[in-house]
Protein backbone atom coordinates (compact mmCIF):
# COMPACT_ATOMS: atom_id res chain seq x y z
CA UNK A 1 0.00 0.00 0.00
CA UNK A 2 2.97 2.37 0.38
CA UNK A 3 3.31 2.50 -3.40
CA UNK A 4 -0.41 3.10 -3.80
CA UNK A 5 -0.48 5.90 -1.23
CA UNK A 6 2.55 7.55 -2.86
CA UNK A 7 0.66 7.45 -6.15
CA UNK A 8 -2.47 8.99 -4.62
CA UNK A 9 -0.51 11.78 -2.92
CA UNK A 10 1.41 12.37 -6.13
CA UNK A 11 -1.82 13.52 -7.80
CA UNK A 12 -1.91 16.67 -5.67
CA UNK A 13 1.84 17.24 -5.86
CA UNK A 14 1.91 16.87 -9.65
CA UNK A 15 -0.98 19.33 -9.95
CA UNK A 16 0.88 21.81 -7.72
CA UNK A 17 4.09 21.44 -9.74
CA UNK A 18 2.53 22.18 -13.11
CA UNK A 19 0.03 24.79 -11.86
CA UNK A 20 2.90 26.57 -10.09
CA UNK A 21 4.35 27.30 -13.53
CA UNK A 22 1.21 29.33 -14.37
CA UNK A 23 1.98 31.87 -11.62
CA UNK A 24 1.39 32.66 -7.97
CA UNK A 25 -2.34 33.40 -8.42
CA UNK A 26 -3.00 29.93 -9.88
CA UNK A 27 -0.93 28.26 -7.16
CA UNK A 28 -2.82 30.20 -4.49
CA UNK A 29 -6.12 29.13 -6.11
CA UNK A 30 -5.02 25.52 -5.77
CA UNK A 31 -4.43 26.23 -2.07
CA UNK A 32 -8.04 27.41 -1.65
CA UNK A 33 -9.36 24.43 -3.61
CA UNK A 34 -7.47 21.93 -1.46
CA UNK A 35 -9.78 22.00 1.61
CA UNK A 36 -12.82 21.44 -0.62
CA UNK A 37 -11.34 18.49 -2.53
CA UNK A 38 -9.97 17.01 0.70
CA UNK A 39 -13.42 17.39 2.24
CA UNK A 40 -15.00 15.29 -0.51
CA UNK A 41 -12.18 12.76 -0.26
CA UNK A 42 -12.73 12.57 3.49
CA UNK A 43 -16.38 11.67 2.98
CA UNK A 44 -15.30 8.88 0.65
CA UNK A 45 -12.70 7.68 3.12
CA UNK A 46 -15.23 7.74 5.97
CA UNK A 47 -17.75 5.68 4.01
CA UNK A 48 -14.97 3.35 2.90
CA UNK A 49 -13.84 2.93 6.50
CA UNK A 50 -17.38 1.97 7.54
CA UNK A 51 -17.72 -0.53 4.69
CA UNK A 52 -14.32 -2.06 5.45
CA UNK A 53 -15.11 -2.52 9.15
CA UNK A 54 -18.31 -4.41 8.32
CA UNK A 55 -16.83 -6.42 5.44
CA UNK A 56 -13.66 -7.41 7.33
CA UNK A 57 -15.72 -8.66 10.28
CA UNK A 58 -17.97 -10.69 7.96
CA UNK A 59 -14.95 -12.21 6.24
CA UNK A 60 -13.32 -12.99 9.59
CA UNK A 61 -16.54 -14.86 10.44
CA UNK A 62 -16.40 -16.60 7.00
CA UNK A 63 -19.64 -14.97 5.70
CA UNK A 64 -18.73 -14.05 2.10
CA UNK A 65 -22.31 -13.74 0.81
CA UNK A 66 -23.19 -11.33 3.63
CA UNK A 67 -20.13 -9.22 2.83
CA UNK A 68 -21.08 -9.04 -0.87
CA UNK A 69 -24.63 -7.97 0.00
CA UNK A 70 -23.32 -5.19 2.26
CA UNK A 71 -20.98 -3.96 -0.49
CA UNK A 72 -23.70 -3.98 -3.16
CA UNK A 73 -26.24 -2.11 -1.05
CA UNK A 74 -23.58 0.28 0.22
CA UNK A 75 -22.53 1.33 -3.28
CA UNK A 76 -26.08 2.41 -4.08
CA UNK A 77 -26.12 4.63 -0.99
CA UNK A 78 -22.68 6.04 -1.87
CA UNK A 79 -23.93 6.95 -5.36
CA UNK A 80 -26.84 8.89 -3.84
CA UNK A 81 -24.55 10.69 -1.40
CA UNK A 82 -22.14 11.58 -4.22
CA UNK A 83 -24.95 13.03 -6.32
CA UNK A 84 -26.10 15.14 -3.38
CA UNK A 85 -22.57 16.47 -2.85
CA UNK A 86 -22.29 17.29 -6.55
CA UNK A 87 -25.45 19.41 -6.43
CA UNK A 88 -24.47 21.16 -3.19
CA UNK A 89 -21.04 22.16 -4.50
CA UNK A 90 -22.36 23.12 -7.94
CA UNK A 91 -24.60 25.78 -6.38
CA UNK A 92 -22.48 26.71 -3.35
CA UNK A 93 -18.79 26.42 -4.23
CA UNK A 94 -18.34 30.13 -5.05
CA UNK A 95 -19.69 31.18 -1.65
CA UNK A 96 -17.56 28.54 0.07
CA UNK A 97 -14.36 29.75 -1.62
CA UNK A 98 -15.15 33.37 -0.71
CA UNK A 99 -15.68 32.25 2.89
CA UNK A 100 -12.18 30.75 2.83
CA UNK A 101 -10.77 34.11 1.73
CA UNK A 102 -10.46 33.75 -2.05
CA UNK A 103 -11.15 36.86 -4.12
CA UNK A 104 -10.36 38.54 -7.43
CA UNK A 105 -8.15 36.61 -9.85
CA UNK A 106 -7.47 33.86 -7.30
CA UNK A 107 -11.22 33.20 -6.90
CA UNK A 108 -11.70 33.09 -10.68
CA UNK A 109 -8.89 30.55 -11.04
CA UNK A 110 -10.30 28.40 -8.22
CA UNK A 111 -13.75 28.39 -9.86
CA UNK A 112 -12.22 27.31 -13.18
CA UNK A 113 -10.74 24.30 -11.41
CA UNK A 114 -13.91 23.37 -9.54
CA UNK A 115 -16.14 23.62 -12.64
CA UNK A 116 -14.34 20.67 -14.23
CA UNK A 117 -13.76 18.70 -11.01
CA UNK A 118 -17.22 18.75 -9.38
CA UNK A 119 -19.02 16.54 -12.00
CA UNK A 120 -16.84 13.52 -11.19
CA UNK A 121 -17.64 13.45 -7.44
CA UNK A 122 -20.00 10.39 -7.44
CA UNK A 123 -17.47 8.26 -9.35
CA UNK A 124 -14.66 9.54 -7.13
CA UNK A 125 -16.52 8.35 -4.00
CA UNK A 126 -17.29 4.96 -5.54
CA UNK A 127 -13.63 4.51 -6.51
CA UNK A 128 -12.32 5.52 -3.08
CA UNK A 129 -14.71 3.21 -1.22
CA UNK A 130 -14.07 0.43 -3.73
CA UNK A 131 -10.36 0.71 -3.03
CA UNK A 132 -10.98 0.43 0.70
CA UNK A 133 -13.10 -2.68 0.15
CA UNK A 134 -10.31 -4.30 -1.87
CA UNK A 135 -8.02 -3.87 1.13
CA UNK A 136 -10.71 -5.24 3.47
CA UNK A 137 -10.96 -8.47 1.45
CA UNK A 138 -7.17 -8.92 1.45
CA UNK A 139 -6.29 -7.47 -1.99
CA UNK A 140 -4.07 -4.46 -1.22
CA UNK A 141 -2.09 -5.10 -4.41
CA UNK A 142 -5.13 -4.42 -6.59
CA UNK A 143 -5.97 -1.36 -4.53
CA UNK A 144 -2.44 -0.03 -4.93
CA UNK A 145 -2.55 -0.74 -8.68
CA UNK A 146 -5.67 1.41 -9.06
CA UNK A 147 -4.10 4.28 -7.12
CA UNK A 148 -0.93 4.05 -9.21
CA UNK A 149 -3.03 4.07 -12.38
CA UNK A 150 -4.85 7.17 -11.15
CA UNK A 151 -1.58 9.02 -10.54
CA UNK A 152 -0.03 7.91 -13.84
CA UNK A 153 -3.04 9.06 -15.86
CA UNK A 154 -3.12 12.37 -14.01
CA UNK A 155 0.61 12.97 -14.51
CA UNK A 156 0.41 12.16 -18.21
CA UNK A 157 -2.62 14.36 -18.87
CA UNK A 158 -1.61 17.36 -16.71
CA UNK A 159 1.00 19.01 -18.99
CA UNK A 160 -1.07 18.30 -22.11
CA UNK A 161 -4.30 19.82 -20.78
CA UNK A 162 -2.71 22.64 -18.74
CA UNK A 163 -0.28 23.97 -21.38
CA UNK A 164 -1.72 22.46 -24.56
CA UNK A 165 -0.13 20.14 -27.10
CA UNK A 166 -0.57 20.24 -30.88
CA UNK A 167 -4.27 20.76 -31.65
CA UNK A 168 -5.20 20.47 -27.95
CA UNK A 169 -5.55 23.96 -26.42
CA UNK A 170 -4.08 24.74 -23.00
CA UNK A 171 -6.77 25.13 -20.33
CA UNK A 172 -4.56 26.48 -17.55
CA UNK A 173 -5.70 25.48 -14.07
CA UNK A 174 -8.88 24.04 -15.62
CA UNK A 175 -6.65 21.55 -17.44
CA UNK A 176 -5.37 20.26 -14.10
CA UNK A 177 -8.97 19.65 -12.97
CA UNK A 178 -9.90 17.97 -16.26
CA UNK A 179 -6.84 15.71 -16.08
CA UNK A 180 -7.77 14.64 -12.55
CA UNK A 181 -11.41 14.03 -13.53
CA UNK A 182 -10.52 11.89 -16.55
CA UNK A 183 -8.11 9.88 -14.37
CA UNK A 184 -10.86 9.25 -11.79
CA UNK A 185 -13.36 8.15 -14.47
CA UNK A 186 -11.00 5.63 -16.06
CA UNK A 187 -9.89 4.31 -12.67
CA UNK A 188 -13.52 3.89 -11.61
CA UNK A 189 -14.30 1.73 -14.66
CA UNK A 190 -11.44 -0.63 -13.88
CA UNK A 191 -12.35 -0.67 -10.17
CA UNK A 192 -15.93 -1.61 -11.06
CA UNK A 193 -14.65 -4.49 -13.21
CA UNK A 194 -12.38 -5.81 -10.44
CA UNK A 195 -15.10 -5.70 -7.76
CA UNK A 196 -17.96 -6.93 -9.92
CA UNK A 197 -16.35 -9.44 -12.29
CA UNK A 198 -13.07 -10.61 -10.75
CA UNK A 199 -14.09 -10.63 -7.08
CA UNK A 200 -17.86 -11.08 -7.65
CA UNK A 201 -18.69 -8.71 -4.81
CA UNK A 202 -21.38 -6.70 -6.63
CA UNK A 203 -24.59 -8.74 -6.70
CA UNK A 204 -27.08 -8.36 -9.56
CA UNK A 205 -30.17 -9.62 -7.76
CA UNK A 206 -32.21 -7.04 -5.90
CA UNK A 207 -32.60 -6.83 -2.16
CA UNK A 208 -35.81 -6.13 -0.25
CA UNK A 209 -36.31 -2.53 0.84
CA UNK A 210 -36.27 -3.55 4.50
CA UNK A 211 -32.96 -5.38 4.14
CA UNK A 212 -31.55 -2.57 1.98
CA UNK A 213 -32.37 0.08 4.58
CA UNK A 214 -30.99 -2.16 7.34
CA UNK A 215 -27.64 -2.40 5.52
CA UNK A 216 -27.64 1.35 4.91
CA UNK A 217 -28.27 1.89 8.64
CA UNK A 218 -25.30 -0.34 9.54
CA UNK A 219 -23.07 1.53 7.10
CA UNK A 220 -24.16 4.96 8.34
CA UNK A 221 -23.91 4.00 12.03
CA UNK A 222 -20.15 3.75 11.53
CA UNK A 223 -19.90 5.95 8.45
CA UNK A 224 -21.40 9.18 9.79
CA UNK A 225 -19.02 9.49 12.78
CA UNK A 226 -16.14 8.33 10.53
CA UNK A 227 -17.04 10.95 7.92
CA UNK A 228 -17.10 13.72 10.50
CA UNK A 229 -13.82 12.48 11.99
CA UNK A 230 -12.23 12.51 8.53
CA UNK A 231 -13.76 15.92 7.79
CA UNK A 232 -11.93 17.39 10.75
CA UNK A 233 -8.68 17.40 8.77
CA UNK A 234 -9.96 19.34 5.72
CA UNK A 235 -11.98 21.55 8.09
CA UNK A 236 -8.77 22.35 9.93
CA UNK A 237 -7.07 22.93 6.57
CA UNK A 238 -9.87 25.31 5.59
CA UNK A 239 -9.61 27.23 8.86
CA UNK A 240 -5.81 27.33 8.60
CA UNK A 241 -6.06 28.50 4.99
CA UNK A 242 -8.31 31.35 6.11
CA UNK A 243 -5.80 32.18 8.88
CA UNK A 244 -2.87 32.06 6.45
CA UNK A 245 -4.78 34.22 3.95
CA UNK A 246 -4.38 37.14 6.37
CA UNK A 247 -0.66 37.08 5.54
CA UNK A 248 -1.21 37.47 1.76
CA UNK A 249 -1.45 35.49 -1.47
CA UNK A 250 2.16 34.30 -1.32
CA UNK A 251 1.50 32.83 2.12
CA UNK A 252 -1.49 30.83 0.78
CA UNK A 253 0.59 29.63 -2.17
CA UNK A 254 3.40 28.43 0.10
CA UNK A 255 0.99 26.86 2.56
CA UNK A 256 -0.85 24.99 -0.23
CA UNK A 257 2.39 23.45 -1.49
CA UNK A 258 3.50 22.57 2.05
CA UNK A 259 0.31 20.66 2.84
CA UNK A 260 0.78 18.58 -0.30
CA UNK A 261 4.35 17.77 0.77
CA UNK A 262 2.98 16.90 4.21
CA UNK A 263 0.72 14.24 2.72
CA UNK A 264 3.70 12.58 1.08
CA UNK A 265 5.74 12.74 4.31
CA UNK A 266 2.96 10.92 6.15
CA UNK A 267 2.60 8.22 3.51
CA UNK A 268 3.74 5.41 5.85
CA UNK A 269 1.15 6.44 8.43
CA UNK A 270 -1.52 6.62 5.73
CA UNK A 271 -0.48 3.23 4.32
CA UNK A 272 -0.72 1.70 7.80
CA UNK A 273 -4.03 3.42 8.49
CA UNK A 274 -5.44 2.06 5.22
CA UNK A 275 -4.66 -1.56 6.15
CA UNK A 276 -4.54 -1.70 9.97
CA UNK A 277 -8.35 -1.41 10.54
CA UNK A 278 -9.04 -4.30 8.17
CA UNK A 279 -6.32 -6.39 9.83
CA UNK A 280 -7.77 -5.65 13.27
CA UNK A 281 -11.34 -6.29 12.08
CA UNK A 282 -10.59 -9.66 10.47
CA UNK A 283 -8.60 -10.88 13.48
CA UNK A 284 -11.23 -9.78 15.99
CA UNK A 285 -13.88 -11.47 13.84
CA UNK A 286 -11.77 -14.64 13.98
CA UNK A 287 -11.25 -14.32 17.75
CA UNK A 288 -7.51 -13.49 17.52
CA UNK A 289 -7.27 -10.47 19.83
CA UNK A 290 -3.59 -10.79 20.66
CA UNK A 291 -2.62 -10.71 16.99
CA UNK A 292 -4.69 -7.53 16.54
CA UNK A 293 -3.10 -5.95 19.63
CA UNK A 294 0.46 -6.63 18.46
CA UNK A 295 -0.33 -5.04 15.09
CA UNK A 296 -1.88 -1.93 16.63
CA UNK A 297 0.83 -1.08 19.14
CA UNK A 298 3.64 -2.18 16.83
CA UNK A 299 2.37 0.18 14.12
CA UNK A 300 2.29 3.07 16.59
CA UNK A 301 5.85 2.48 17.80
CA UNK A 302 7.19 2.10 14.27
CA UNK A 303 5.49 5.32 13.11
CA UNK A 304 7.06 7.39 15.88
CA UNK A 305 10.57 6.29 14.89
CA UNK A 306 10.01 6.50 11.14
CA UNK A 307 8.52 10.01 11.20
CA UNK A 308 11.52 11.30 13.13
CA UNK A 309 13.76 10.12 10.28
CA UNK A 310 11.41 11.74 7.73
CA UNK A 311 11.63 15.07 9.54
CA UNK A 312 15.43 15.04 9.50
CA UNK A 313 15.44 14.45 5.75
CA UNK A 314 12.71 16.96 4.87
CA UNK A 315 14.08 19.72 7.09
CA UNK A 316 17.55 19.45 5.57
CA UNK A 317 16.09 19.74 2.03
CA UNK A 318 13.32 22.23 2.80
CA UNK A 319 14.65 25.16 0.71
CA UNK A 320 15.39 22.96 -2.28
CA UNK A 321 11.88 21.53 -2.09
CA UNK A 322 10.38 25.03 -2.01
CA UNK A 323 12.45 26.16 -5.00
CA UNK A 324 11.17 23.23 -7.06
CA UNK A 325 7.60 24.55 -6.78
CA UNK A 326 8.07 28.31 -7.08
CA UNK A 327 10.62 30.96 -8.01
CA UNK A 328 9.00 33.48 -5.65
CA UNK A 329 11.38 34.04 -2.70
CA UNK A 330 8.55 34.64 -0.19
CA UNK A 331 6.75 31.44 -1.21
CA UNK A 332 9.99 29.46 -0.88
CA UNK A 333 10.61 30.92 2.60
CA UNK A 334 7.15 29.92 3.81
CA UNK A 335 7.53 26.38 2.46
CA UNK A 336 10.97 26.10 4.08
CA UNK A 337 9.76 27.32 7.50
CA UNK A 338 6.73 25.03 7.41
CA UNK A 339 8.86 21.98 6.60
CA UNK A 340 11.24 22.77 9.45
CA UNK A 341 8.55 23.22 12.08
CA UNK A 342 5.51 20.98 11.61
CA UNK A 343 7.17 17.75 10.32
CA UNK A 344 9.00 17.53 13.66
CA UNK A 345 5.64 16.44 15.11
CA UNK A 346 4.57 14.07 12.34
CA UNK A 347 5.24 11.13 14.66
CA UNK A 348 2.65 12.49 17.07
CA UNK A 349 0.28 13.12 14.17
CA UNK A 350 0.73 9.52 13.02
CA UNK A 351 -0.19 8.23 16.49
CA UNK A 352 -3.48 10.14 16.36
CA UNK A 353 -4.25 8.89 12.83
CA UNK A 354 -3.66 5.24 13.76
CA UNK A 355 -5.67 5.55 16.96
CA UNK A 356 -8.67 7.02 15.14
CA UNK A 357 -8.82 4.33 12.43
CA UNK A 358 -8.30 1.60 15.03
CA UNK A 359 -11.21 2.93 17.09
CA UNK A 360 -13.42 2.53 14.00
CA UNK A 361 -12.21 -1.06 13.64
CA UNK A 362 -13.19 -1.62 17.28
CA UNK A 363 -16.68 -0.31 16.38
CA UNK A 364 -16.18 2.83 18.44
CA UNK A 365 -16.70 5.48 15.72
CA UNK A 366 -18.08 8.06 18.15
CA UNK A 367 -14.91 7.85 20.26
CA UNK A 368 -12.87 8.23 17.06
CA UNK A 369 -14.89 11.35 16.24
CA UNK A 370 -14.34 12.69 19.76
CA UNK A 371 -10.57 12.17 19.33
CA UNK A 372 -10.65 14.15 16.08
CA UNK A 373 -12.69 16.95 17.66
CA UNK A 374 -10.31 17.23 20.60
CA UNK A 375 -7.29 17.30 18.27
CA UNK A 376 -8.44 19.96 15.88
CA UNK A 377 -11.08 22.11 17.57
CA UNK A 378 -9.78 22.09 21.15
CA UNK A 379 -6.02 21.87 20.60
CA UNK A 380 -4.51 22.45 17.13
CA UNK A 381 -6.64 25.31 15.81
CA UNK A 382 -6.85 27.41 19.02
CA UNK A 383 -3.13 27.05 19.77
CA UNK A 384 -2.24 27.83 16.14
CA UNK A 385 -4.45 30.92 16.24
CA UNK A 386 -2.78 32.18 19.40
CA UNK A 387 0.66 31.55 17.92
CA UNK A 388 -0.27 33.42 14.74
CA UNK A 389 -1.58 36.41 16.70
CA UNK A 390 1.66 36.86 18.61
CA UNK A 391 4.39 35.56 16.29
CA UNK A 392 3.04 35.78 12.75
CA UNK A 393 2.84 32.88 10.32
CA UNK A 394 5.73 30.97 11.93
CA UNK A 395 3.94 31.25 15.28
CA UNK A 396 0.90 29.72 13.62
CA UNK A 397 3.04 26.79 12.48
CA UNK A 398 4.58 26.33 15.94
CA UNK A 399 1.13 26.40 17.53
CA UNK A 400 -0.18 23.70 15.22
CA UNK A 401 2.88 21.56 15.90
CA UNK A 402 2.35 21.82 19.66
CA UNK A 403 -1.28 20.80 19.13
CA UNK A 404 -0.10 17.65 17.33
CA UNK A 405 1.95 16.60 20.37
CA UNK A 406 -0.83 17.23 22.89
CA UNK A 407 -3.34 15.42 20.65
CA UNK A 408 -1.14 12.33 20.50
CA UNK A 409 -1.01 12.17 24.30
CA UNK A 410 -4.81 12.30 24.47
CA UNK A 411 -5.17 9.69 21.69
CA UNK A 412 -2.77 7.32 23.46
CA UNK A 413 -4.82 7.39 26.65
CA UNK A 414 -8.04 6.84 24.67
CA UNK A 415 -6.80 3.78 22.74
CA UNK A 416 -5.43 2.14 25.89
CA UNK A 417 -8.83 2.43 27.54
CA UNK A 418 -10.70 1.29 24.42
CA UNK A 419 -8.50 -1.79 24.04
CA UNK A 420 -8.97 -2.73 27.68
CA UNK A 421 -12.75 -2.59 27.10
CA UNK A 422 -12.39 -4.78 24.00
CA UNK A 423 -10.47 -7.43 25.97
CA UNK A 424 -13.03 -7.32 28.77
CA UNK A 425 -15.88 -7.75 26.28
CA UNK A 426 -14.15 -10.70 24.65
CA UNK A 427 -13.72 -12.38 28.03
CA UNK A 428 -17.42 -11.93 28.78
CA UNK A 429 -18.41 -13.47 25.44
CA UNK A 430 -16.42 -16.67 26.06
Amino acid sequence: MIGGIIALMAVGIIDAYFVGQLGTASLAALGFVLPVTHGVNSIGLGLGMAASVLVSRYLGEDRFERAARQITDGRLLITLIGTGLLLCLYFGVASLLRLLGASGEVLDEALRFMALWIPVIPLLLLTLTGNTILRAIGCPGKSAFLLALLATLNAGLDPILIFGYGPIPGLGIGGAALATSIAWILTFLISQYILGVQEQLILTRKNTLQALFANWAKLLAIGIPAIFANLMTPLAAAILTAMVARFGTTAVAGFGVSTRIESLCLLIAFALSSTLPMFIGQNIGAGKLERARVALYGAIRFSLIFQLVVWLIVASCSRSIGSAFSDNAEVVDIISHYLWIIPATYGAHAVTILVMVSLNALKKPKIALLTALIRLLLLNIPIAYIGGQFYGINGLFYGFALGNVLSAIVAWRIINRAWAEQVEQAEQNK
